[in-house]
């Protein structure tokens, strides 16, 4: 069945939530209408950070499998979850979210158990949101085969596949487990403006790292001006600038969690 909810609505939801979860940790986190108080701490991308750890989250809408005649009916045990990952001849996003990832930045694609509007709008009031999403590491899914249709497939038993045409068993971790495991880590990057540079030079050599993977194929894809951007980042040094960055080049939300901001501040 496919899912009558939006991208935007569950991304607000995660982010929300997000927020709640990691309390006085969450240095900075994309700016969506209502979602802030104005001047908050950790209210957008505003504030000065000195140091935090990045995370890349791309959100993605998850199909209900119910039908015993569904494809992977068998191969899962019963009823499960279907979402989609962008083909090659028409999007670089997940070889730009495997380089970056495989520059130490911590990336993933969170998708919901769940795809009704009333689901999002009881979990969202529950603060489940997060217990109720999965997180999927670019490296855990791999490098995709050929530039032909892809898919994930995945169930509440902890059971998941990478689906082309042998299907490819793929780890996954709950939102709020994944998320839960960065708190205590030491906040790796230096954020001040020659670190927000260095974190957008990691995107740009993202962007050069998917362009050599493409070579591979024969897709002719819209190049990228990694100058530009680079002339960009460069000319407005912050994490806002990022924040635009992430979400037009990788088409992913950009946090920061800081494990040292309730003790600093």
């Amino acid at each position: 069945m496919t899912p009558n909810i939006s991208e935007f609505s569950y991304g607000y939801a995660v982010t929300s939530e997000v927020v709640k979860l990691l309390g006085t940790s969450i240095a900075a986190a994309p700016q969506f209408p209502t979602l802030y108080a104005e001047g908050q701490a950790g209210g957008g991308y505003d504030v000065k950070i000195v140091g935090g750890l990045p995370l890349f989250l791309q959100f993605k809408l998850s199909h209900y499998m119910a039908r015993t005649n569904c494809k992977e009916h068998d191969l899962m045990g019963g009823v499960y979850y279907r979402w989609h990952l962008h083909s090659l001849q028409r999007s670089d996003q997940h070889n730009l979210l495997l380089e970056l990832e495989s520059k130490g930045n911590f990336v993933a694609y969170a998708a919901p158990l769940f795809y009704e509007c009333a689901e999002l709008n009881s979990h969202y009031l529950n603060d489940a949101i997060l217990d109720n999403s999965m997180a999927f590491s670019p490296s855990d899914i791999g490098e995709l085969p050929d530039e032909e249709n892809h898919y994930i497939v995945f169930n509440r038993r902890g059971l998941a596949y990478r689906c082309s045409d042998d299907p490819a068993q793929v780890s996954f971790t709950k939102l709020s487990r994944f998320l839960n495991g960065k708190i205590n880590m030491p906040a790796l990057k230096s954020l001040d403006n020659e670190g927000v540079v260095r974190l957008g030079e990691e995107i740009i050599e993202a962007v050069e790292g998917a362009k050599v993977r493409r070579l591979k194929t024969k897709s002719r894809l819209k190049e990228i001006n990694t100058q530009e951007l680079s002339r960009v980042i460069r000319a407005r040094p912050t994490l806002e600038t990022l924040s635009l960055i992430s979400r037009t080049v990788l088409d992913s939300e950009l946090l920061i969690v800081n494990p040292q901001w309730g003790k600093s501040c």
